[in-house]
């Protein structure tokens, strides 16, 4: 069996939490959309910075692991 690593869904997830909350942005239904866009900002910048090797660099990733 293959270790999990963290998802980047929830990293980014945590991050964009982390984030609002340092810069006084209250979430809210009326922000709902702008906070998604930034954790998937913050994903992708994740995964761009990864090692060629690293599984996560996939988009599928935990799915396509065995």
């Amino acid at each position: 069996m293959t270790r999990r690593l963290s998802g980047l869904d929830q990293i980014s997830l945590d991050l964009m939490i982390a984030g609002t909350k340092a810069a006084g942005v209250r979430r809210t239904r009326a922000n709902v959309r702008a906070c998604a866009g930034l954790q998937i900002a913050i994903r992708e910048a994740l995964r761009a910075v990864l090692p060629p090797d690293d599984p996560r660099r996939d988009p599928a990733y935990p799915f396509n692991q065995e």
